[in-house]
């Protein structure tokens, strides 16, 4: 699934070559892409003009004038591509958005299809009932309000950084990446951090996050970039995927178990676990 640093890629680009284009159509080839009516989805898009993109959480927001606003999640396989009209769509390609003063197409294609888009006539975030339900993500607190989100969960912290409505924008791959680097075991209950621990793992997320965007993302398998282009990022993971290659700092073999029902990368020499200190 694409993550905090892919989402923030696609919105980057999307800004560069759909900003103030006027929507020409709309065709949709799989309606349940579509939480309305693929006739009413397309007519109410017809004429509007993109005047905002932006990403909350894993989630795509495109701001319209009129009024209203587009919404795109792609969960686990969804890509959306910026493609000249001429070239042939191919049968995983579910929407089309065609633009008046463009040559380009934005092509939402999803092999899977369990991404979805919505269409809001409230262009503010705090309407939409998706958004009401996504925490800040890491770029939006401090290291003491992280501390605050995290210190009193029972649960571990793999578990929590994953939770949505906690932390936003991290999934498998960051979360791994990042508590490796923390040293920390991914089973360790987040209540059993100490605000040093806290601080440290916070900053390592930032830091995790902040050079996954500048290459652009992760390509594993269907990531792509607006261009059609692979992410560069993994090429720096340390653990994620990566069973039983040596561990990059003590060499002992990288291991995976199952944390919260997800497959979970570690290295159980580099990263241990904490337990609560009941005198804090």
């Amino acid at each position: 699934m694409p993550e905090l640093p892919e989402v923030e890629t696609i919105v980057r680009r999307l800004r560069l070559s759909l900003i103030n284009q006027k929507i020409l159509k709309v065709r949709v080839f799989t309606p349940k892409i579509l939480r309305q009516p693929p006739a009413l989805f397309a007519q109410r898009l017809r004429g509007a003009i993109i005047r905002d993109i932006r990403r909350k959480g894993k989630f795509i927001l495109i701001g319209l004038e009129p009024k209203g606003m587009l919404i795109i999640h792609l969960k686990m396989t969804g890509q959306i591509l910026l493609e000249s009209k001429s070239k042939p769509y191919d049968q995983h390609t579910h929407v089309l958005f065609s633009f008046v003063s463009s040559p380009v197409q934005m092509r939402y294609r999803d092999i899977r299809k369990f991404g979805f888009m919505d269409l809001s006539s409230s262009g503010a975030e705090e309407d939409l009932p998706y958004i009401r339900k996504v925490g800040p993500d890491p770029f939006e607190v401090s290291p003491k309000i992280f501390f605050h989100l995290i210190h009193n969960k029972n649960k571990s912290i793999k578990s929590l950084l994953l939770d949505q409505s906690v932390i936003s924008g991290l999934g498998n791959i960051y979360v791994d990446e990042s508590l490796f680097q923390a040293g920390l075991h991914p089973q360790t209950k987040a209540m059993a951090l100490s605000p040093d621990q806290s601080q440290k793992l916070y900053r390592i997320i930032k830091n995790t996050l902040s050079q996954a965007i500048r290459f652009q993302g992760s390509t594993l398998r269907n990531f792509k970039k607006p261009d059609g282009k692979s992410g560069g990022f993994q090429k720096f993971h340390q653990v994620y995927r990566r069973k039983d290659l040596p561990c990059p700092v003590c060499r002992s073999p990288i291991q995976k178990m199952i944390v919260g029902g997800r497959g979970t990368h570690y290295c159980a020499h580099c990263q241990k676990m904490s337990y609560p200190n009941t005198n804090r």
